[in-house]
């Protein structure tokens, strides 16, 4: 199973996914963001390939759906892709190949879109998009919230995850905006936990904690975490 949301939030202009798999390494193949865009390659056709492209057409002006569909067309292993996502004007896409395996669909909302394959039922795509729905916070933490909803919905219908990620492209970066678990048994759960920690470190990096070791001048490129994508 895979289970994905990517979603752009409307106050922050910023675009994350959260995602979950029976596969290692999800967050290595999966989730892909940029300041145009948030989109999810999975199933038995995912990767770099279609990731890195996506985004650099996207950086160029064009549309999620015209440039998923020009990457799709003529190529054979689609039949066994999911691919969706959300861009910079507002416009979704939700690919769902016939080889993937059941239980596998997608559901496009209002700025997000989820999918998964290998899912105990329909009902997980659902709790996913009503966990999102109704959390509130940040951003980052509604991502996380919906993923966790895919596990009381029952999740893969194999049993547990092997890896859990979340990646969130915003200004300024911080450091829980790109983190990965790929320790099998709950990584959701670890994942929650990763976040938190970062939150923790976040704030004990206010101004008062660094001007008692820096004094009143400190470096700019000691407050910010740029961090990779």
């Amino acid at each position: 199973m895979t289970i994905s949301i990517a979603a752009r939030d409307p106050d922050s202009s910023q675009y994350g996914v959260a995602v979950a798999s029976a596969f290692p390494a999800v967050g290595a193949v999966c989730p892909w963001v940029s300041a145009d865009g948030a989109v999810v390659t999975q199933s038995w056709d995912a990767g770099a390939d279609y990731g890195e492209s996506i985004r650099y057409l996207l950086g160029r002006g064009f549309s999620l759906p015209t440039a998923a569909e020009a990457l799709i067309a003529g190529r054979d292993g689609s039949v066994g892709l999911q691919l969706h996502g959300i861009d910079a004007g507002g416009e979704t896409y939700a690919h769902t190949g016939e080889k993937c395996v059941d239980h596998a669909d997608h559901f496009t909302g209002e700025a997000y879109t989820v999918a998964g394959d290998l899912l105990a039922s329909p009902d997980v795509i659902d709790a996913v998009a009503a966990g999102f729905e109704r959390a509130s916070g940040r951003f980052t933490d509604r991502l996380l919230t919906a993923l966790e909803a895919s596990e009381s919905a029952g999740g893969d219908k194999r049993g547990d995850n092997l890896s859990a990620a979340v990646l969130v492209y915003g200004e300024p970066a911080k450091l829980y905006h790109n983190l990965r678990v790929d320790t099998p048994g709950q990584p959701i759960a670890d994942l929650r936990e990763a976040y938190e920690s970062a939150l923790e470190t976040e704030r004990g990096m206010d101004d008062e904690e660094m001007q008692k070791f820096w004094g009143d001048d400190v470096p700019e490129t000691i407050r910010e975490y740029p961090i990779r994508y």
